[in-house]
């Protein structure tokens, strides 16, 4: 793609119509103060109300309120620098699944200066030791989840391994023991530029790459993302209730469940691992819940258990991302639970690009709404200009939220950012002002020469009742160069040719797939993204 000019007039902003005139004009703070403030601020505004609660999987509730989260990560910021040997710059990576270890991990490294790496704690010994070589950790916060996986980190004489245990009654027993912190506490001085984070990209397209998050770029998108959701209606309000089933390793829950709702002061309900989705039915009858964030497997998922149907909670916003939400899950999660925000997102944009407004009036189901403030989203054609109204093009982001490259991979950052501006890879086209996303780039089938969208066809296979999950790829073929196979997992048993005929309804000829597969399952990824380059 040749480059452009952020500075031209033929770049319009379709979206504005539908932005409050209050922030046409928003821009994100310039001098954010650094994330080792973030525990502080909430203690000041919220003390004693609850911020995390963890059921244990003995059946007890740990709880935290703001202010011990506040006073634990000075202590333990204490203990990573005189027990760990962490100083400024130290990478300590976090393997960990939800748990109250793991946002007093992300704290008190911050406080003591460090640059934080969240591991996905399914990855395999060569996707583990990738990670941490690249990204030069010395510090290794583990749950003892797959230990063959850690063979090689433990026998590392470089790198502190800790192991932790969730649901133990003081977390970082150890790293906590000693005298209180000195008053006035003296922690290294953090920068607004300082790098926070190591946020590894999925993957799925080849070998994980570690975006370059800072400071700047993860207070700038909690800002943008609370003046888009505005105060009296859509804003989480402190004393709130938000459940987090994803993994907060993710960038999706880590931004939101995480950073978001804690800056709101609302009380964030840690569940380790939501599946069997069935061990969830204590969590909605004993806990009053406003909030939740998930994917369209997850909602699907629940909306297909017995118990959650014959008493479905009244949530007031749950937010979906990470693949697209299904028209039917948006409809029976609308009528059954409530409003449902889709939105959209990419690790590089530390999390969000554009999401559903609050108001019920300018929701437009299949589409990821409008960008957020201080976020401009271009769509060009592969000559890099700007495409025509309804017609498609690959999406362009820029904003104080965007990272500035990826570590370690100067090829790779050149290739995705251009004039500053971050190429996504996704293919998007304007809906009445709202972004639509059409599929990522890379999956799109060129079927007799004309493009074909797996998402789209995913959706019609999906609306058959039987359809549990689908995944729609493409494979060579001598007559059209590339041809349609679906994979399904299904509740019950179908022929394959009951389901071509479903798509011979609503798609034309060359879009219906020539081959289904059935799966009992189809592969997904710690979210719940169902995983096409694994299927190929």
């Amino acid at each position: 793609m040749p480059p452009f000019h952020p500075d031209s007039s033929a770049w319009p902003r379709p979206w504005s119509a539908l932005e409050p005139a209050s922030l046409r004009d928003f821009r994100p703070d310039p001098s954010p103060p650094g994330l080792d403030a973030l525990s502080r601020e909430a203690a000041a505004r919220f003390g004693d109300t609850q911020a995390f609660a963890f059921p244990t999987p003995d059946g007890r509730l740990q709880n935290l309120s703001f202010a011990e989260v506040d006073a634990l990560t000075d202590r333990l910021a204490m203990g990573f620098m005189h027990v760990l040997g962490v100083a400024p710059g130290t990478v300590v990576a976090i393997r960990l699944p939800n748990c109250l270890h793991y946002p007093l991990a992300v704290l008190a490294a911050w406080k003591a200066g460090a640059i934080v790496s969240n591991v996905n704690p399914l990855y395999t010994a060569r996707e583990l030791n990738h990670q941490l070589e690249d990204c030069g950790a010395r510090v290794l916060i583990t749950a003892p989840i797959g230990l063959d996986q850690l063979e090689q980190a433990l026998a590392d004489p470089n790198l502190r391994v800790v192991m932790i245990t969730p649901g133990e009654a003081l977390p970082f027993a150890e790293l906590l023991a000693g005298d209180a912190p000195p008053s006035p506490l003296r922690l290294p001085p953090r920068t607004r530029d300082a790098v926070a984070l190591y946020q590894y990209t999925g993957g799925t397209t080849g070998r994980s790459k570690g975006a370059i998050l800072t400071d700047r770029n993860l207070r700038a998108v909690l800002g943008q993302t609370w003046a888009h959701l505005p105060a009296e209606d859509g804003a989480p309000q402190p004393g709130e209730t938000i459940l987090t089933l994803l993994p907060m390793y993710h960038i999706f829950a880590f931004t939101l469940n995480f950073l978001l709702f804690f800056q709101a002061g609302a009380r964030n309900l840690l569940i380790a691992n939501p599946r069997p989705l069935a061990t969830l039915e204590p969590v909605f009858r004993d806990h009053r819940i406003d909030w939740t964030t998930g994917v369209d497997t997850l909602f699907a998922g629940l909306l297909a258990e017995p118990w959650f149907i014959a008493n479905p909670p009244r949530l007031r916003f749950a937010i979906s991302g990470g693949t697209a939400l299904r028209p039917g899950t948006h409809t029976a999660w609308s009528s059954r639970v409530g409003p449902v925000l889709e939105g959209y997102g990419m690790t590089e944009t530390c999390c969000i690009i554009a999401c559903n407004q609050a108001n019920p009036a300018l929701v437009r189901p299949g589409t990821v709404g409008i960008p957020i403030p201080g976020c401009e989203v271009r769509l060009v054609d592969d000559d890099g200009r700007p495409t025509a109204p309804g017609v498609p093009g690959e999406i362009l982001v820029a904003g104080a939220h965007v990272v500035s490259g990826y570590l370690n991979a100067p090829a790779q950052t050149a290739e995705a950012f251009i004039d500053g501006w971050l190429r996504t890879g996704d293919i998007g086209v304007w809906e009445d002002g709202r972004l639509k996303i059409v599929d990522r780039k890379k999956d799109m089938i060129l079927v007799s020469g004309f493009n074909v969208y797996p998402n789209e066809v995913e959706a019609v296979i999906a609306e058959h009742p039987a359809v549990v999950d689908v995944a729609v790829i493409g494979v060579p073929d001598d007559t059209t160069g590339e041809a349609l196979r679906a994979f399904v997992s299904v509740s019950r048993e179908i022929e394959a040719a009951e389901l071509i005929a479903h798509c011979r309804k609503a798609l034309t000829a060359y879009k219906v797939p020539k081959q289904v597969v059935f799966r009992e399952a189809l592969p997904k990824s710690p979210v719940g993204k169902i995983l096409r380059a694994a299927l190929r």
